[in-house]
């Protein structure tokens, strides 16, 4: 049986930021906009995964967490501002 993470469009997923020793979790709802954010993020670090590697899993707690700079946390955060107004 899958879980809500896999069935449910609505379902909520959280990204943690690490910035200047303080961590916080960015909520998001539906796996479409979290895919849009790790995508974002994964560009912003710099991050670049190889098309043959098989796909992560939805969550990856593995690699659902950033360290952001402050011009990568202002970045982010437009981003996201950007997201909520479609």
């Amino acid at each position: 049986m899958k879980d809500d993470h896999e069935t449910a469009d609505g379902a909520e997923y959280v990204i943690t930021i690490y910035h200047n020793g303080v961590h916080f979790e960015a909520p998001m709802r539906g796996k479409d906009r979290y895919l849009k954010e790790k995508a974002f993020l994964n560009e912003l670090q710099g991050w670049h995964f190889p098309s043959d590697d098989p796909p992560a899993p939805i969550p990856d707690l593995k690699t659902d967490f950033y360290m952001l700079n402050d011009e990568e946390l202002e970045a982010y955060s437009t981003f996201r501002k950007t997201l909520g107004k479609r």
